[in-house]
């Protein structure tokens, strides 16, 4: 008979053993050394999403309070979906900025594909890059095409709704004031913020449909799949992660930041959710984890400039460590109903770019930063269909290259930074040379 002390032991000798596996050979390990390539990547949420309201008048007449849809901060009352002169200013930004490899500042903003709009009592959906009729925005998508073009604009998948649409449609049925919301186009409804669109209650069948037409959304509108995802609201949890997987999105953004909505918020919650992403790390070798090390939310701040500055520190500190800057910042930023808003997050990015620009830095997607980190070259389609090829690693390296022109290789020596044109060299402008990097 095993004895209460006895088993005890083993079991902590258990823990104690799972501790060392998933801290020890679950640790990173890039091919590149981070520190010298002083790596930013500029992730932000929310993009093409229908919501929070249409415009600056939404509200009115409405008690807001009284819809209960959660806490946030103050400033997403006037969220908004982005226009052409915001996109195109904010392209402006990045533009002005440059890396020690001569590239602009590139912005990676994650997209909601969908949205659901109730028209004289009667859903609508639409799919991006349509939108419902209180969300027009005249001009939109050819100020997208330009950023596009001018290499500042590299957009990856964040969701096909952002809230669950089930249970919106339960909550505008049975509230009033929800309904009331929804007619004026508002997107917030009573109990919104937990109506997680990947929540745990949600048949694995829906979500696989659900991301299976998002993922071809995406690639009709910006012309190639994505490769990075961030789950709305941060929630999710492991059978998404193997929908990821199976869908081609082989990089995961801010697993430390994953909300599990059934784990217990304590201390045993906290040593599972640590476990469990070092676990993730060791039995998904072929994705990438990609976590947020900076965070640039300032118009949600009382004092702007001190959240900019603190930024900047956090950016150094990043490298100090080893590890690629990747900033996180929302929509709300750069979007809002309030043009001085808008204007304020502008400014301040402006002054984030200049100061990090001092230091030499180059700017990356979430996909550059995997590639380099598991071969040290990475591929980059640009939206011309040319392709940016580079080399971090401390040696020549051989890629392989196939388009209209055939199948080769292309030696890139150490540091090299190189446009392929498209096709690899003799195909349409429209077809970028083939690249997988991946494993």
């Amino acid at each position: 008979m095993i004895r209460p002390r006895v088993a005890l032991a083993c079991v902590v000798a258990a823990l104690a053993g799972l501790l060392a596996v998933a801290f020890g050979l679950g640790s990173d390990r890039a091919a590149v050394d981070w520190s010298a390539q002083r790596a930013v990547v500029l992730e932000s949420d929310d993009w093409g999403l229908a919501g929070f309201v249409p415009d600056g008048g939404a509200w009115e007449g409405l008690e807001r309070q009284a819809l209960a849809p959660g806490r946030f901060p103050d400033v997403y009352w006037g969220s908004t979906l982005e226009d052409s002169a915001q996109v195109a200013d904010l392209a402006a930004v990045l533009a002005g900025v440059r890396g020690r490899d001569g590239l602009p500042a590139v912005l990676q903003p994650n997209y909601i594909m969908g949205a659901l709009d109730l028209v004289d009592g009667r859903w609508r959906e639409s799919r991006l890059p349509d939108l419902p009729d209180r969300y027009r925005r005249d001009g939109l998508w050819p100020a997208v095409d330009a950023a596009l073009a001018a290499g500042v604009w590299h957009p990856e998948y964040h969701g096909a709704w952002h809230y669950d649409p089930a249970l919106r449609r339960e909550r505008v049925a049975t509230d009033p004031l929800s309904r009331q919301a929804a007619e004026r186009g508002i997107l917030l409804f009573e109990g919104s913020e937990g109506a997680w669109e990947l929540g745990p209650w949600r048949p694995l069948p829906v979500l696989e449909a659900e991301l299976a037409r998002g993922i071809a959304d995406f690639r009709r509108c910006f012309g190639r799949p994505p490769a990075a995802v961030i789950a709305p609201d941060y929630t999710w949890d492991g059978r998404i992660e193997t929908l990821w997987v199976d869908h081609g999105l082989r990089v995961i953004q801010g697993k430390r930041e994953q909300q599990h909505p059934r784990r217990s918020s304590g201390a045993p919650g906290r040593l599972l959710k640590v476990l469990e992403r070092r676990w993730s790390k060791l039995t998904r070798p072929g994705l990438t984890y990609l976590e947020r090390n900076c965070r640039f939310e300032p118009v949600q701040a009382a004092d702007p400039a001190a959240v900019t500055a603190a930024c900047v520190a956090q950016i150094r500190r990043a490298w100090a460590r080893g590890e690629p800057a990747v900033v996180e910042t929302h929509r709300v930023n750069f979007v809002h109903t309030d043009p001085a808003v808008a204007a304020l997050g502008r400014d301040q990015l402006a002054g984030l770019l200049a100061e990090v620009a001092v230091d030499g830095p180059v700017f990356l997607t979430d996909a550059e930063v995997a590639q380099l980190g598991r071969r040290g070259v990475s591929a980059r389609p640009l939206a011309d269909g040319r392709t940016l090829l580079r080399n971090a690693a401390r040696s020549r390296r051989a890629v392989a290259v196939s388009g209209t022109a055939g199948t080769g290789l292309v030696m890139l020596p150490a540091g090299a930074v190189v446009v392929l044109p498209a096709g690899s060299g003799e195909g349409p402008a429209s077809v970028p040379a083939e690249v997988d990097l991946f494993d």
